[in-house]
């Protein structure tokens, strides 16, 4: 790539960063230069997989993926959503010539229904805590999930439920999972994005679940990093360590 490309791309970068630390401090005011950038790295090579050229048409994308998770385009939540924004075909392909304009109209009804960030999540969240129920599927999470935050997994279509449950199989297995802790993973993904764990600027969730204490004491830690997690709009700069 030509120099003046590289820093044209890198100026967009730092300009896209600055931008999400200013308009969402609640998840970019507490990230590190380098988890604010993979994030906005990640989002730009989204769009350009789907042929998006314009810095301004990048910009509504990463604010989506903000809002929905960088594994927007395969999260089984969010299928029918993008369909009919007009990003994915209905054999869920990704569509060329789309339209972030309605991307972002999709993720303003989204919140509008679900209210990933009301009171009803972290008091769903906070339920997890007694349930000790031990060899949960994915499936049985789900369903679990829906008794203490209906709104939020009945946010799916009915045959989004087989690829979620399937997803929460696979990250039972390899985040050893169970009981409570694998409830909360649910409504985690369902809040967040079904691949929380890997995003960049949500570090805190897959160190909670990775240090070597017990898995009550993992469980704990993840629990607490949830009910602190702030709103997106809220200020939390003050909080940074």
């Amino acid at each position: 790539m030509p120099a003046f490309l590289q820093e044209r791309r890198q100026r967009y970068f730092d300009k896209a960063r600055a931008f999400c630390r200013g308009q969402f401090p609640g998840r970019f005011g507490a990230a590190s230069d380098a988890e604010g950038l993979a994030h906005v790295k990640t989002a730009y090579g989204i769009g350009k997989s789907f042929g998006l050229r314009s810095e301004r048409d990048h910009l509504k994308l990463l604010i989506a993926t903000v809002h929905w998770g960088l594994g927007l385009a395969s999260d089984p939540r969010l299928a029918l959503r993008m369909v009919r924004a007009g990003w994915l075909e209905p054999d869920l392909s990704a569509r060329h010539h789309v339209k972030p304009s309605q991307l972002l109209r999709a993720v303003d009804d989204w919140h509008a229904q679900v209210r990933p960030e009301g009171r009803a999540w972290a008091d769903a969240a906070a339920q997890t805590a007694p349930i000790n129920a031990s060899g949960l599927s994915g499936s049985d999470a789900l369903y679990m999930a829906d008794e203490i935050w209906p709104v939020g997994v009945r946010q799916m279509p009915a045959r989004a439920w087989g690829p979620y449950g399937a997803a929460l199989d696979a990250d039972r297995q390899r985040w050893a999972l169970d009981g409570g802790a694998l409830v909360l993973h649910a409504l985690l993904g369902l809040r967040l994005g079904y691949r929380y764990l890997f995003e960049p600027t949500l570090s805190d969730f897959a160190a909670a679940w990775q240090t070597d204490d017990s898995k009550a004491q993992r469980f704990d830690a993840l629990l607490q990093a949830a009910l602190a997690m702030p709103p997106l709009l809220q200020d939390m700069t003050c909080h940074r360590t």
